[in-house]
């Protein structure tokens, strides 16, 4: 194990500014007099910027913020040695019994219970006779011997403030501080006593001593004023009783008392403790500070089994380091011992990501990625990261960013992710929703779509389009990597150099590379420069299988298939997660052959498809959407607003109800999240519809919002929406498979079984097992094989349904599992069909209307750069229509569905024998071009080729 204990720390200038630490602390020291004032000033009055503040005023801030709540009480402030600070008498009372006991005179009587001081009597002539206050002030200080500070006793009008009390930190009796006692106070040099008892100041001969140090001086400085005070004063708040920083501060601030720094020879050794705690504190909060992981155990600096990365390096090289001598030798690590011999599988969703790993033999184990302490009870939702982000101080965070190539000083205040920014939406208001980003993925997925980021410090970054975006700007995706290295790449768990990623089957290869990228740059982002270049350059995020290819992979072997010789397994995949659905078809074999000797396994995926809209979060904002229209008049009454649904189309009156803006989100937001137990299933949580309505707290346009506002709900209706979306996803799944079995040139009718894996959260609603057991039905019917006992479809849950086990794969960590088991070099080879030429076939399906339905001219299969004729060019416009969706197909699709789209286009040239041809270029891009049937084969056109951008 590469550790060794050191006795110098190499940091850079940024470094020394980030923890506060001026490598010429003896100057700090000795200079103290000049400075004190200054510095004191620019604590008391927060002036100080903390990239440019001294270690004292560093610390300082350290250690307020441990005592800020206390310092902010309306009236006491506790410290050790029951000593009390009264922002009403304005001073410090010692309210200790056994000093108070121990203040004697011992000419004067004593009480039974108490020593006390005979004072004369309370009569005017015989005033000049009383004991003098120096007097009674020689025995409480010669019985405290405190080094620091001179006790007195108070006057009439400050003794009162401990009568009548309502509440106070230490014993009272009937609103007083020892009801029956009686106690001196200070009248013109000379100690007199007053009774205190039944809410009444009596004069009387005999009192006791309650020491008091006034601090009038203080009253206008505030609380950290009083906290400056305290420590020139020696004084230790009782909360931080055993802050050793704050013990150095005393005696740093109290130097010159010789009495106060007694045994102390090297004034040195007070900066030492300041700089010892401070490295010490920040060493072990560092990743707590950038990434809220709990912080490290302060072994970690004295073992020698475990050691520090950020002390360590090789040697003094850059003239912008500076060293520090440490105090007390502490223990360095290389980074380079960290690093594990294994492979991280990150599964990227659109809803929550999670990641698993594997070490140094065959077992995968996912990693608790969302939560930073890891000392918690273990939950499943801690493998499930929500893929959100929360921009705070935007701007902050991005100057902290590009300052450092590795590891840089950000903070988590800043910006944070996860369940930590998810939980922070859910109770922020309509002003800060634009603060949040929940839709990381669906924004990389679209190469049209354009993002504004927005902090709630006001700073706004518009951002272009994924694949637009450049080497120096802000990158979501990059920081959201950032993170997730953080969570994978420290103390706890070592460094991981090799990646894994998940894709949808629909992302086209250069947004794939473009993602790939920005991990890539996060990733490293992540890890310790102290690795060194050759290292870092390492890092390696490669592309895996497709995610429900991925997850069949999984589901095949949980599920025990163990195909032999020709045996070939048929495979399906229902993966229906938070945003989309993605079916994958294939066939799953033996290896075999000489150029699968390497292999146990071999997975085939001939075909792929999907339902863009068909997820979790989609139809919760689909109920949202329909409770609202049904609403309508109630809302536009209001002026309240909400989003439009991508699948549904504009109505009477959305002009005023339609919106992007914030309030018409949040309302959204608020809906799906009150609806969310109902479609969850969640038994006990369950909304109570049975009275047909809900009630809601609702934001208007002028962002006033109305609390209690009633919907009217039908929860057969809900019920109805549900059940009809999601069966349209799954007569989209047929479809698809009728498709990809058809062009893979194996007809379902020479199959025996096709296994249908479910997967996805989503895939837990009873919605779905009842749908697909009708479709199956209907399927088999079909087929003509209504007389045959057993259907060639066989349905499977999944994973994880039944076996509540964080360590198996389930329906939504399996895809990372499969990462892992489909990597390069393991022992299954995946072939996939559906990439041609390194891209992914085409995403639509082509066609016209005819009749008010949708008639399909081309599919998926359509190979690229392949003119085909569209149209006759004897008109100037002239419409495409097209769609994802695979019941495109059959030809029953009605052309006013909302998943139909078109196109319209003005041709510059007409003729009456000439044709338009159509040809693919890319997953979403067609062309087009006027052309003579006899001269479209050698290039010869009419006009100018044009471009269509399918969205």
């Amino acid at each position: 194990m590469d550790t060794e204990r050191i006795t110098q720390w190499n940091l850079s200038n940024k470094e020394a500014q980030q923890f506060g630490i001026d490598a010429c602390f003896d100057k700090m020291v000795i200079g103290l007099d000049e400075t004190i004032q200054r510095e004191i000033v620019s604590f008391v009055n927060d002036l100080t910027v903390t990239s440019q503040s001294t270690p004292l005023v560093n610390a300082l801030n350290h250690c307020f913020n441990d005592v800020k709540s206390e310092f902010n009480a309306a009236r006491w402030v506790s410290f050790e040695g029951e000593i009390y600070f009264d922002k009403h008498a304005k001073g410090f009372w010692m309210l200790s019994i056994d000093k108070i006991n121990s203040f004697k005179n011992d000419n004067k009587p004593k009480s039974d219970i108490y020593s006390g001081i005979t004072v004369t009597s309370m009569d005017d002539k015989a005033f000049e006779s009383g004991t003098l206050n120096d007097d009674i002030i020689e025995i409480i200080n010669s019985v405290l011997q405190d080094e620091f500070n001179e006790w007195g006793i108070p006057d009439r009008n400050t003794l009162r403030q401990l009568t009548n009390l309502s509440t106070a930190p230490f014993d009272i009796c009937d609103g007083h501080f020892f009801l029956t006692d009686s106690y001196l106070y200070n009248l013109k040099g000379k100690a007199q006593a007053f009774n205190c008892a039944r809410h009444q100041m009596a004069n009387t001969t005999y009192g006791y001593c309650l020491p008091y140090s006034p601090q009038l001086d203080i009253s206008e400085l505030g609380n950290k004023g009083l906290f400056i005070n305290a420590i020139y004063s020696g004084f230790v708040p009782e909360k931080i009783k055993d802050n050793e920083l704050y013990k150095a501060l005393v005696v740093a601030l109290n130097y010159k008392n010789k009495a106060a720094i007694k045994g102390l020879e090297d004034k040195t050794e007070i900066l030492n403790q300041l700089i010892t705690q401070k490295i010490t504190s920040t060493l072990l909060l560092e990743d707590y500070i950038r990434a809220d992981i709990a912080p490290y155990h302060s072994k970690m600096l004295e073992d020698t089994d475990l050691g520090h990365w950020s002390l360590w390096t090789d040697e003094l090289e850059n003239t912008h380091e500076q060293s520090i001598h440490l105090p007390i030798p502490m223990v360095a690590r290389d980074p380079k011992s960290s690093i594990n011999d294994g492979v991280v599988a990150i599964d990227f969703g659109t809803k929550s990501t999670v990641v698993v790993y594997q070490k140094d033999n065959v077992n995968i184990h996912p990693m608790r990625v969302g939560t930073g302490d890891l000392r918690k009870d273990i939950k499943a939702y801690h493998y499930e990261n929500p893929t959100i982000m929360e921009f705070n101080d935007l701007e902050q965070f991005i100057h902290d960013y590009q300052a450092k190539d590795n590891k840089p000083y950000t903070r988590w205040q800043d910006l944070t992710i996860s369940h930590t920014a998810q939980n922070a939406m859910h109770g922020c208001d309509s002003s800060h929703f634009n603060t949040f980003l929940g839709e990381i993925k669906q924004w990389a997925g679209d190469k049209n779509r354009k993002l504004k980021i927005v902090g709630k410090e006001g700073k706004v970054i518009d951002l272009p389009a994924f694949l637009e975006i450049g080497e120096n700007d802000f990158n979501p995706i990059e920081i959201y990597a950032y993170y997730l290295g953080l969570y994978i790449n420290n103390q706890n768990n070592g460094i991981y150099l090799d990646y894994i990623l998940s894709f949808p089957v629909t992302y086209e290869m250069p947004i794939r590379d473009k993602i790939i990228e920005s991990f890539e740059k996060g990733i490293q982002k992540s890890l310790p420069a102290e690795l060194g270049e050759e290292q870092l350059d390492q890092l390696t995020v490669t592309k895996g299988a497709s995610e429900p290819a991925a997850y069949a992979l999984v589901a095949l072997l949980a599920f025990d298939f163990d195909p032999c010789d020709d045996e070939r397994v048929f495979y399906s995949v229902f993966d229906f997660g938070g945003g989309t659905t993605d079916f994958d078809f294939g066939i799953f074999r033996e290896a075999n052959g000489k150029k699968e000797r390497r292999f146990d396994y071999v997975i085939e995926h001939f075909g792929a498809g999907g339902d863009r809209f068909l997820g979790g979060e989609n139809l919760l904002e689909l109920l949202a959407f329909e409770i609202f229209k049904k609403n309508q008049t109630a809302l536009l009454a209001k002026g309240i607003q909400f989003e439009k649904h991508p699948e549904k189309d504009f109505f009477a009156g959305s002009e005023q109800l339609l919106s992007t803006s914030q309030e018409a989100k949040i309302n959204t937001k608020t809906l799906c999240e009150m609806l969310r137990p109902f479609w969850q299933g969640e038994s006990e949580t369950c909304l109570d519809l049975s009275q047909g309505s809900l009630s809601i707290n609702l934001t208007d346009v002028n962002s006033v919002v109305h609390t209690a506002f009633e919907l009217d709900v039908s929860e057969d209706e809900l019920n109805t929406i549900l059940y009809e979306r999601i069966e349209r996803g799954v007569v989209n799944f047929f479809n698809a498979l009728r498709l990809a079995f058809s062009h893979s040139k194996l007809p379902l009718q020479d199959i025996d079984s096709i296994k249908i894996f479910l997967a996805g959260n989503s895939s837990k609603s009873h919605f779905v097992r009842e749908i697909f057991d009708k479709q199956i039905t209907l399927q088999h019917e079909e087929m003509q094989h209504a007389a045959d006992e057993n259907s060639r479809f066989e349905l499977y849950a999944p994973l994880g349904a039944e076996i509540d086990d964080v360590e198996k794969p389930t329906g939504k960590t399996g895809v990372a599992f499969g990462l892992i088991e489909s990597r390069e070099g393991g022992r299954i080879k995946v072939i996939d069909h559906n990439i041609t030429e390194d891209e992914i076939r085409f995403k639509y399906y082509l066609g016209e209307s005819r009749k008010n339905q949708f008639k399909a001219i081309v599919d998926r299969e359509i190979k690229f750069n392949q003119w085909f004729e569209f149209i006759d060019a004897s008109v100037a416009k002239f419409e495409v229509f097209y769609t994802e969706q695979p019941r495109a197909s059959t030809g029953k699709m009605s052309i006013n569905d909302s998943a139909v789209k078109k196109v319209g286009k003005k041709l510059d040239v007409t003729d009456d024998d000439a044709m338009v041809y159509l040809r693919v270029i890319s997953p979403t891009q067609i062309e087009y071009v006027v052309a003579y049937e006899d001269a479209i084969a050698n290039d010869d056109y009419l006009n100018e080729i044009q471009l269509i951008e399918l969205m």
